[in-house]
């Protein structure tokens, strides 16, 4: 089992540093945004890529996901190739695409269905460069926001090449009872996203009266040992990226994919969440 950083908000930092901040927080490894501003991007993943997985790997790290734009959704785009074969010669097993959105009034199930066709699109590309593409649970407005939603997604395709993603704190927000939900996911449970949340109070008269939070692990909604204790009993023992999200109110949660501003004592609570997720793992 790994415990490793998504690089999301520290993306000001050069690959060595990058390392350096990883090993410092406590973490076996990185979860690399491959997205324009950060110094592996669409424009140079081919070759920048597997340089950084070289240089952490030196590092005793190791690098088990890359993390497109979240606007990635269509297998046709320009960027996917340069990107899966970015990933395939730096020996990194997967790629995490950007969310299926959903509109107020939409049908659903052509919605689905596209969706279906384009993962499908992912996997022909995955499969000739050996990396599984893997879609992350959401709260909100879009497509998977827990593991049902996720299933009608991914039921049906090849588990080599497309893989489930499930994330502990959204599924707090829009989830399932937790053994049930990651129940469904079984055969495709690939790596696992880290977070906590709460559906915290607001001030008298708002609507709606409370709103989706995360906050650091072990201080929000998310019942640690049974949810860890599920993915155990399942057999996972992947990687867990965390994703250093903390003191975010219902009007970033719901934008997916919101700027790059760092979230407060982001060193300070990324450091205590790898601590502390270590620790539940143990004891779950």
């Amino acid at each position: 089992m790994h415990i490793v950083l998504n690089s999301k908000f520290f993306h000001s930092l050069s690959i060595p540093e990058l390392a350096g901040k990883a090993r410092e927080l406590g973490f076996d490894g990185i979860d690399v945004c491959v997205r324009p501003g950060h110094p592996v991007n669409p424009t140079n993943v081919e070759t920048a890529l597997p340089r950084a997985v070289a240089v952490w790997k030196a590092q005793g790290l190791v690098c088990p996901l890359a993390t497109a734009p979240v606007t990635l959704v269509t297998p046709d785009a320009p960027e996917v190739e340069p990107l899966y074969a970015g990933c395939a010669a730096a020996g990194v097993p997967r790629v995490k695409i950007g969310f299926f959105p959903f509109t107020p009034g939409a049908d659903y199930w052509a919605l689905v269905d596209a969706a279906r066709k384009a993962l499908a699109g992912f996997a022909r590309i995955g499969e000739k460069h050996a990396v599984q593409t893997v879609y992350q649970i959401h709260s909100g407005p879009v497509l998977g926001s827990n593991c049902a939603g996720l299933m009608h997604l991914l039921r049906g395709l090849d588990t080599h090449w497309v893989g489930a993603y499930p994330d502990l704190g959204h599924l707090m927000l829009d989830g399932e009872d937790y053994p049930m939900g990651l129940a469904m996911l079984r055969d495709y449970l690939s790596v696992v996203a880290v977070k906590d949340a709460y559906h915290a109070p607001q001030p008298a008269g708002s609507a709606p009266p409370f709103a989706p939070r995360f906050v650091p692990l072990g201080r929000g909604a998310v019942p640690w040992h049974r949810a860890l204790g599920a993915l155990k009993a399942l057999g996972f023992d992947g990687a867990f990226s965390v994703h250093t999200e903390y003191d975010f109110d219902e009007s970033i949660i719901r934008q997916v994919g919101y700027a790059n501003t760092p979230p407060p004592h982001l060193e300070e609570w990324a450091r205590a969440d790898a601590a502390y997720l270590r620790t539940m793992w143990g004891k779950s």
